[in-house]
This record gives structure tokens, C-alpha cells and sequence, in this order.
């Protein structure tokens, strides 16, 4: 396994799920909840994250397949959908994705469950994050350790997230907005060059050139 390929797959999805970024969505949904229906809607949340991440890893490269998609095409779509992602996040803009409805969360509703929607999906495991994990899943080539290093990292991710969520008052406030803008900057430029990177390697698989 290349020395390279464990922190690649990592800050690629950290990236992409962006928890930094989207703690101020946190606080915005999660507000006005009681302190154990916050705890039963995160633990939520993260547990359907990760069994959808699961889904796409295991059975990925079989859709792919089964939709008549080569793994070169889809290296290069995905790589152009985290290039869009970066330039939202180095141009400070709202993921139309992620942020759908967000203006429309008014009180909350104890009968309204958000830990499916928005929070998982598409918040949490959007479309970013499951063309990431699809991408891995089918360069890894069916090598079990290479995939199941791949769901490994994408739970530890979503534990991140996790945390993030737990502590996003606290955190929120000692970064600022600043600290938060700044941080999510430098991962848009780092997805970035990663999206290109994917771009290449899946011109490369399809043979436009060498």
C-alpha cells in the first residue's frame, strides 16, 4: 500500500464532510433541543452516515458497473464535483447541497426527526463525500485491506464530526468566524489540488494521455 494512500483518502473525506465548516449549521438545527434529544439525534445522525458510507464503499464499484460507468469516467466526475466543493470553500460560499432548506429550520418539532434529513443526508454523507468513497472503493480493486482501511477512515471522520457536533457551541466560539473561514480556506485549497489530482488519474485510466 502506497505510504501516501491512508492520508489521502483521510483529508480528502474530512474535506468533503467539512465539520469545521458546517458547525454553525449545527447550531442552527440543534438548537432548542433538550440536551438528551440533541445526544439521541447526533448519535442518530452519525450511525445512518456511516452505514450509508458503508453501502457506497462495499457495493460502489458493483453499481458502477452494473450503470455500464468505468472507473475512469468516474474519477473524473467525481474529481470535477470536489473541485466545485473546494471552490465553494475557498470562495466562502454556502454548499447549495448541503445548505438546502437551511434558511427554512424554524423552532423545533419533538415529533420532527432532522437526523435523516438534513443532518446524515445530505449534511453529513452528500454527494461529495459518496463519490469520494466510491472513487477509493473502485481504485481499490477489491484488495479487502485497502477497503477496509477505506471504511476505517470514514468512520473515524464521521466520529470527528461527531465531536464537532457535541462541542460546536464551544468550539464555534473559540475559533470565530474568522478561525472557522481561515480553516476551511486552507482545506478548499488542499481539496483543490486533490480533485485535480483525481482528474488526472481518471484521464489517465481512460487513456487521453499518459
Amino acid at each position: 500500500m502506497d505510504i501516501y494512500y491512508i492520508p489521502t483518502v483521510f483529508f480528502t473525506l474530512f474535506f468533503v464532510v467539512d465539520p469545521l465548516g458546517l458547525m454553525p449549521v449545527f447550531i442552527m438545527y440543534l438548537s432548542g433541543y433538550s440536551e438528551a434529544r440533541r445526544k439521541s439525534i447526533i448519535i442518530r445522525s452519525i450511525l445512518i452516515s456511516i452505514a450509508v458510507s458503508i453501502f457506497f464503499i462495499i457495493l460502489g464499484k458493483y453499481l458502477l458497473r452494473f450503470l455500464g460507468i468505468s472507473t475512469g469516467s468516474f474519477l473524473v466526475a467525481g474529481g470535477i464535483l470536489l473541485f466545485i466543493i473546494a471552490m465553494e470553500m475557498l470562495l466562502g460560499r454556502p454548499s447549495r447541497a448541503k445548505m438546502r432548506d437551511v434558511n427554512e429550520c424554524g423552532q423545533p418539532e419533538d415529533d420532527k426527526d432532522i437526523s435523516v434529513f438534513p443532518l446524515a443526508i445530505p449534511m453529513l454523507c452528500g454527494p461529495g463525500n459518496i463519490a469520494a468513497l466510491v472513487m477509493f472503493s473502485t481504485q481499490a480493486g477489491g484488495d479487502a485491506v485497502k477497503l477496509a482501511v477505506i471504511v476505517a477512515l470514514s468512520v473515524t471522520v464521521f466520529l470527528l464530526a461527531m465531536a464537532a457536533m457535541f462541542f460546536s457551541v464551544g468550539i464555534s466560539s473559540f475559533l470565530r468566524a474568522t478561525g472557522i473561514s481561515i480553516i476551511q480556506k486552507l482545506m478548499g485549497l488542499i481539496l483543490s489540488a486533490m480533485s485535480v489530482q483525481f482528474i488526472r488519474n481518471g484521464l489517465m485510466e481512460l487513456g487521453i494521455f499518459r
